[in-house]
């Protein structure tokens, strides 16, 4: 079928092609005119288990592909359904997880399991348990475990909630953050109301981010039963969340720490000595963003610094620890006496 449908730049016909040749051509597809070329230039690839084809982005592009496969004879099936009959499989859940991240970093990370990563290390440690070198499976196991903390939020982005008082910069931090104006931004203190998430994408890795209601003082009541609300809410969102960055504006005492704690408006005090342990940046410059956006990676996801961690094999779903317990013997949660 991708013989009849790509004419490929060079004289060799692509099912003589060998396993892992890549070729750019044009594909010939049902809005061809007869006995000229399509106007598509795709990549085929030629892989182990088939044959890939690249087209242009866009479901446009790739439904005619599809279309032109299937009216020669092809069936159309989900992703998952590529490395198996439904059976659950470390290549197949790879594939429909990939679907649903949109941070690269996550996404070499499955990219990684989905080409045997993950299942090379299992075997591994399976060999190491019936050769009986139980350190040495241990070992790799923990390795396992600790890269696994990463792997299993792949699904569920990290959760960082901005949190401060009122009118202290956390609308304008997050629309920093987030590339455009997500936030009202007003110089009226209690602009921000409600919880308004923002899905963003960090250092390579899915955050949302969370803007909050600004918190009063003890001494200084909220305008109203709609503001309140929105501290509650700010407050709950605060409690449930992977981490909390305070914003306080520059020159300002720093608040006891729940998280990360940021100096904002630092460009209105040029000089000003930022105490340790603060990052002070300014939505209108620019200026302590990047320090602000590596702190939070680093706060949220330690194992990213830690070399080689995350470059093989990742445990992404309960499954596959639980099939870690079972090879090295163990109850989920338990140590195998032979392991001990």
């Amino acid at each position: 079928m991708v013989a009849a449908l790509f004419l490929p730049r060079g004289s060799l016909p692509v099912d003589a092609w060998e396993i892992g040749r890549i070729g750019v051509g044009r594909w010939r597809g049902h809005g061809s005119e007869p006995g000229g070329l399509a106007a598509e230039e795709v990549l085929v690839v030629r892989g182990p288990g088939g044959w890939e084809v690249q087209c242009h982005g866009g479901n446009a592009a790739a439904d005619a592909v599809f279309a032109d496969l299937v009216r020669l004879g092809a069936e159309r099936v989900p992703s998952g359904a590529w490395h198996t009959d439904g059976a659950a499989t470390v290549a197949a859940e790879a594939l429909s997880l990939l679907a649903a991240v949109d941070a690269p970093r996550g996404a070499r990370i499955l990219c990684r399991q989905l080409a045997g990563a993950l299942d090379r290390e299992l075997a591994g440690i399976a060999t190491l348990v019936g050769q009986g070198e139980a350190d040495s499976a241990r070992r790799r196991a923990d390795r396992l475990r600790r890269a696994a903390r990463v792997g299993l939020r792949l699904a569920e982005p990290w959760r960082v909630v901005v949190s401060g008082r009122v009118n202290a910069g956390k609308s304008s931090l997050v629309n920093v953050l987030a590339g455009h104006a997500r936030s009202l931004v007003s110089p009226r203190p209690g602009t921000t109301r409600d919880v308004i998430e923002t899905a963003v994408v960090l250092g390579g890795w899915s955050v949302v981010l969370v803007d909050t209601a600004g918190l009063r003082d003890r001494d200084s009541e909220a305008s109203g039963a709609t503001e309140r609300a929105g501290i509650a809410r700010a407050l709950a969102a605060a409690a449930a969340a992977d981490l909390v960055v305070e914003v306080v504006e520059v020159g300002e005492p720093v608040p006891e720490p729940a998280g990360l704690v940021v100096w904002s408006k630092a460009d209105q005090w040029p000089g000003v000595v930022v105490p340790a342990g603060v990052i002070a940046t300014s939505s209108r410059s620019g200026a302590g963003i990047v320090d602000l956006v590596g702190a939070v990676i680093a706060q949220l996801i330690p194992e990213a610094g830690e070399p080689g961690l995350l470059d093989g094999a990742v445990p992404f779903l309960p499954r596959h620890l639980e099939l870690l317990d079972r090879l090295l013997g163990a109850d989920p949660g338990g140590q195998s006496p032979a392991i001990q």
